[in-house]
């Protein structure tokens, strides 16, 4: 299957934030860029596919750790008061996933609201809308998919995305991250439920 241009810069995204050490995150990334217009961000992901592993270690030293995360990658850490991980917002994300037919168990590494995760999720649902369109579903399963989309950016990943790119570009010290998140808040920006 064919993917259109959201699907391409979710797919590509996503990657980069749930594989940020494989040279394919990069090569991928470098073509998207290089076909979506984003000329410094292909030659800073040129860059990266021959050493990933500075990519990964900028990305692990702001978003994983080992000590203090300096941008934290879950979206209870920027919108709630108290930035408690791993409660209602986490739950309500793991909600959505369920309404989808997903699964938020054990299996990830990860909280249902890191933003790997987040993106993901939208790419499935971008990718679930495109194979229905084609196979020719009812236009009403098809406009529930597009409506648990809208509702989960609006409630939940719109919120916060932005914010969160910015403390990216912002703690940064690599050009690569900082094309990165530039292209990719603009792509989203673009999307975006209004």
């Amino acid at each position: 299957m064919k993917l259109n241009g959201q699907e391409k810069t979710l797919a590509v995204f996503k990657d980069l934030f749930l594989k940020p050490g494989l040279p394919s995150t990069y090569e991928e990334l470098q073509a998207w860029a290089m076909e979506f217009g984003y000329k410094e961000l292909a030659e800073e992901a040129e860059k990266a596919v021959k050493q990933p592993e500075e990519a990964e270690a900028e990305f692990n030293r702001l978003c994983i750790g080992p000590y203090r995360l300096i941008v934290i990658p879950y979206e209870s850490a920027w919108v709630t008061a108290s930035r408690k991980l791993n409660g209602p917002i986490a739950e309500d994300v793991a909600n959505f996933y369920a309404a989808a037919g997903l699964s938020s168990a054990s299996e990830l590494n990860e909280f249902p609201d890191f933003f790997g995760n987040e993106l993901e999720f939208l790419y499935f649902l971008s990718a679930l809308e495109q194979e229905l369109s084609l196979k020719g579903r009812e236009e009403k399963l098809i406009k529930e998919v597009q409506g648990l989309s809208d509702s989960f950016r609006a409630e939940h990943f719109d919120k916060w995305y932005e914010s969160f790119l910015k403390a990216i570009s912002e703690n940064t010290n690599q050009q690569f991250w900082k094309e990165a998140v530039l292209a990719l808040n603009k792509e989203l920006h673009r999307t975006q439920v209004r």
